[in-house]
C-alpha cells in the first residue's frame, strides 16, 4: 500500500509490515507508530526544508495507515522505549500532547505491545543521543535490521557485528527503563500536567 506514497522512507515503511518484532527506541519524539495526527503534522509542518501542505497530508495518512499493523492478531511484537524528554516536549500545544499521551497508554495495552519510559531521574544512559529500531524477520533469505534515522538520512545496518551491539544495547535500555506498569502511570501523570497548561 506504501508505494502510492511519496515518502523518502518507503523501504522502511515496506520492512516494517514484514517484521514479526519491532524494537523502537527513540529519545526526543514519540516514535511514529504511536503518533497521533496532531503530533504527526506539527513535526512534519516544522520540516526542513518545509514540505507543501499536500506533502504533509500524504505523510499524515501514510503514518496513520502504518499503525494498523499493531492492531492485527498477525502483526509483530512491538516493543518500544521512550526517554521522557519526548513526552514533556510539547508538540503540538497541551491539547495534542493530552491526546498523544493518551493514545500511548492505549497503544500499550494491546497483547503484542510493551511500552516503557526512562524518566529523567536514570541520568546519563548508553543511548541518550540516538534513535534507532531493530527489526528482526522470520523469513529465510531475509536478515534482521537496524534502522537508524536522522538529519543525516536513513541508515540500515546488518551485519552481525551491528545488530549484537543494539541489540545489546536495547536489553540494557529494557533493563534500565520503568516496567509497562510505571510507564503507564507516569505517562497519564504527564498527560494530567497538559491539562493544567
Amino acid at each position: 500500500w506504501w508505494q502510492r506514497f511519496e515518502v523518502p522512507y518507503a523501504t522502511y515503511i515496506g520492512l516494517e509490515a514484514e517484521a514479526v518484532s519491532i524494537s523502537d527506541y527513540n529519545t526526543d519524539v514519540v516514535t511514529g507508530l504511536l503518533q497521533v495526527e496532531g503530533y504527526a503534522r506539527a513535526i512534519f509542518e516544522s520540516s526542513e526544508p518545509p514540505l507543501g501542505p499536500a506533502s504533509i497530508e500524504q505523510r499524515i495518512e501514510a503514518r496513520l495507515k502504518r499503525q494498523a499493523l499493531l492492531a492485527h492478531d498477525d502483526g509483530p511484537l512491538f516493543h518500544c522505549i521512550i526517554d521522557e524528554g519526548a513526552l514533556r516536549r510539547p508538540v503540538g500545544g497541551p491539547a495534542v500532547m493530552q491526546a498523544q499521551l493518551a493514545r500511548i497508554i492505549e497503544i500499550a495495552g494491546l497483547a503484542k505491545v510493551t511500552f516503557q519510559l526512562i524518566p529523567f531521574a536514570v541520568g546519563a544512559h548508553p543511548a541518550l543521543d540516538s534513535t534507532f529500531v531493530i527489526l528482526e524477520f522470520n523469513k529465510p533469505m531475509v536478515n534482521d535490521v537496524v534502522y537508524v534515522e536522522g538529519v543525516v538520512g536513513n541508515i540500515y545496518l546488518e551485519s552481525p557485528a551491528e545488530l549484537e551491539r543494539y541489540k545489546q544495547m536495547f536489553s540494557r535500555l529494557r533493563s534500565i527503563a520503568l516496567d509497562p506498569e510505571s510507564s503507564a502511570a507516569m505517562v497519564a501523570r504527564i498527560a494530567e500536567s497538559y491539562k493544567n497548561s
